[in-house]
């Protein structure tokens, strides 16, 4: 049997050959080329064996993003193995809030599962270029406990320090107050809180992740089948794999686990990823985006499709322009800027690197003038900004624009001490008399202007634009001859 890559070789040499029978076979006919898809490649050696990565749709959105250095996810757990090489490199903050800081295989295996570094040393994590806050909660090394007073200790302090996400592969079956009231400011303050609904094969979902303000995730296998183990309830909106999931271990291993613990982090990592693309998101806005994904009939959950996520996923910012542009008024490029009212809006023309012009982000047209000028052809940007003091979002988009205006100069007289010179190009206007002597000379910009002199006399007068693409136009002024009015009428005898 074919190994993959000669089926590949294969169907590259029966396209080339289909495609030679197609076109001519003169030297200097058109010939057409063999193209292949460029995207973005991992190259980790045990990604094979992570099926959740193409079950949740993860590896088609990394060509969109990997994630935002901006983005951070709190990782509330056991002690995440910060040695271990796919940790090593993560950009993330450690905190321990119950004892010290003792690794432990559950927080570096859900650890992995979102920052595993793209280093073609193991695995690929699913949010590998996101920040992370890493919280030891649990009391001790491989310990099963913690407390809920700890976890909402970890909570705020994880707002505090700037989370967008938090990740809770942990919960009981009782509720508590103090927790609760973390949770709930936590998401006030915009934080999107994720919890494993819990491994007692029930149909209630264990606490935190029955609350209202938390996404609450139940697992599935490789068959898309809800995990025996998983708790399962109304209360259960996502589901995601939680069998035999390939992780990190403690000291440089890898590990395979099962429970809703590995299945929350995937759902954080999609989440991370959406508010990577629109980190204006705010919890109900992605409430409402999980509400919007496809599910099985009959179903109260759907299965995390982070690709589906993505695609659905309203961009802060749009731009769109054409490839040329023509005319001095420009109406074709069109700016879209989502509704949040704490965003402010930069809208800007480039050429190169030099900023031309400050736009405005609420009118549908600009001009190509800027500087006294209307603008030289040439390859120019739009640069589209968003912000709300903590994030920003940029678009740009780059076009030719085409100057049909030319220099011209235009001359006449006033009367008998005044010209009426007219420009249509930004330039130095100098007028000489008969003699070459300079009798004017000064910069300005296009529009009528008057020049003292009389007017009987003939001048030369020439437009230097300061475009330095354009070339120098000179225009004669000759005076008009005198009419002499004459008496043609006779004397009547």
């Amino acid at each position: 049997m074919k190994c993959g890559l000669e089926r590949k070789a294969m169907k590259k040499i029966m396209i080339a050959a289909a495609l030679a029978l197609l076109v001519p076979t003169s030297v200097d006919a058109a010939k057409p080329v063999l193209l292949e898809k460029h995207g973005y490649v991992v190259a980790e050696p045990r990604v094979g064996h992570q099926y959740y990565i193409k079950q949740t749709g993860t590896d088609l959105t990394w060509n969109t993003t990997r994630g935002a250095s901006d983005i951070v996810i709190a990782l509330i757990d056991s002690s995440a193995d910060r040695s271990h090489k796919e940790l090593y490199n993560v950009p993330r903050v450690v905190n321990s809030m119950k004892g010290p800081y003792s690794v432990d295989y559950h927080g570096t295996h859900t650890a992995g599962i979102m920052s595993g570094r793209h280093n073609k040393f193991g695995m690929a994590g699913l949010a590998p270029n996101v920040r992370y806050h890493f919280y030891n909660v649990f009391y001790g090394k491989n310990s099963e406990y913690t407390d809920s007073w700890t976890v909402a200790k970890a909570v705020d302090t994880a707002v505090a320090k700037g989370a967008n996400v938090i990740n809770m592969s942990l919960g009981g079956q009782d509720y508590d107050r103090v927790l609760a009231d973390s949770i709930r400011r936590a998401r006030a303050k915009g934080v999107v809180i994720v919890a494993s609904s819990g491994n007692d094969g029930k149909k209630k979902t264990s606490f935190p992740a029955n609350m209202k303000e938390v996404i609450a995730v139940g697992a599935i296998d490789a068959n898309r089948r809800v995990a025996a183990f998983s708790n399962m309830d109304s209360q259960v909106k996502i589901v995601a794999p939680g069998v035999n999931v390939l992780s990190l271990g403690v000291k440089n291993s890898f590990v395979y686990m099962d429970g809703t613990s590995m299945a929350a982090p995937m759902v954080s990592s999609g989440i991370a990823l959406v508010k990577s693309v629109n980190p204006f998101l705010t919890p109900a806005d992605i409430d409402a985006l999980l509400q919007k994904m496809p599910r099985a009939s009959g179903k109260t959950y759907t299965e995390l499709n982070t690709k589906r996520l993505i695609d659905a996923t309203p961009r802060p910012v749009a731009l769109s322009a054409p490839s040329t542009l023509k005319s001095r008024y420009v109406k074709e490029a069109k700016l879209t800027v989502m509704k949040k009212s704490n965003l402010k809006t930069t809208y800007t023309l480039y050429q190169g690197t030099r900023k031309v012009k400050t736009l405005s982000a609420g009118k549908s047209m600009f001009t190509m003038y800027a500087g006294g000028d209307w603008l030289p052809s040439g390859k120019y940007r739009l640069n589209a900004t968003v912000t709300d003091g903590k994030h920003k979002r940029s678009v740009n988009r780059s076009f030719t624009y085409v100057n049909a205006v030319k220099p011209l100069v235009t001359v006449r007289a006033a009367d008998a001490g005044t010209f009426e010179l007219t420009t249509s190009r930004k330039g130095v206007v100098t007028v000489l008399d008969a003699n070459k002597k300079v009798v004017y000379e000064a910069l300005h910009v296009p529009g009528k202007f008057p020049v003292r002199g009389d007017t009987g006399s003939a001048y030369t007068v020439l437009l230097k634009p300061t475009d330095v693409t354009e070339k120098v136009v000179t225009v004669k002024y000759v005076p008009q001859p005198v009419q002499v009015e004459t008496d043609t009428s006779a004397e009547s005898t």
